[in-house]
């Protein structure tokens, strides 16, 4: 039986790359809606693995541990700062990615941030975003994604940022973004993306079809 009081959350040490690769592959990546659907393979890619991990020294990735099972992590999410004029240097970093998976996904979150513009719409400098919110599936239904995401908006704001943000790919942790009281600014149907020659990259599984992108300003 899971106890929610004997759950902590805390900020990753620069030491633990090791330990969030690891959380990534058990409770992220299997689920996630944008790896699981591409059409040419499931599995992560080494490059898609390198660019969450680089958070790590940053100080924004945020862990979520069970005392009760030895300070197992049951949950994970990773964030970053984004500014204006990202998403020409995603596709850029696209051109020269060591895998095709890597690079299409890239050039996907590169047309979300600028579909979006958060700092555009806001006028601002810089904004804090969350690339990853996942809790392991054996713990769900104890409200842990939703106190997870807000220990993310509250550093978000320790940190200076004006506002924090997030390209949400399942319905569960859009719904808890909304909750949270962020807004969705803008959304986007995974299945009706195409590639510039026009093929279809990703298929989407179950319900998780469309990505939004929330933010709340503070």
């Amino acid at each position: 039986m899971v106890n929610s009081d004997r759950i902590v959350l805390r900020v990753a040490r620069a030491d633990e790359v090791d330990l969030v690769r690891q959380t990534l592959r058990t409770i992220y990546y299997p689920e996630e809606a944008i790896t699981i659907s591409y059409v040419h393979g499931v599995e992560p890619t080494a490059d898609d693995e390198r660019f969450s991990l680089s958070f790590v020294p940053q100080g924004t990735v945020v862990l979520a541990e069970d005392l009760d099972a030895g300070g197992k992590v049951v949950g994970v999410s990773v964030a970053g700062p984004i500014q204006p004029g990202d998403p020409e240097l995603m596709v850029q970093e696209a051109a020269t990615t060591e895998t095709k998976k890597w690079s299409d996904i890239l050039k996907l979150l590169a047309l979300l941030e600028q579909t979006a513009d958060v700092c555009g719409k806001f006028r601002l400098e810089k904004a804090y975003h969350v690339h990853i919110l996942a809790v392991d599936p054996t713990y769900r239904g104890h409200a842990l994604g939703k106190k997870v995401l807000k220990f993310q908006m509250d550093l978000a704001e320790q940190l200076g940022f004006g506002a924090i943000s997030g390209d949400f790919t399942s319905v569960y942790s859009a719904r808890i973004a909304e909750q949270l009281g962020m807004e969705c600014i803008s959304q986007f149907d995974m299945e009706g993306y195409r590639d510039e020659q026009g093929a279809q990259l990703f298929k989407p599984r179950d319900v998780h079809k469309v990505i939004k992108t929330c933010v709340k300003v503070f």
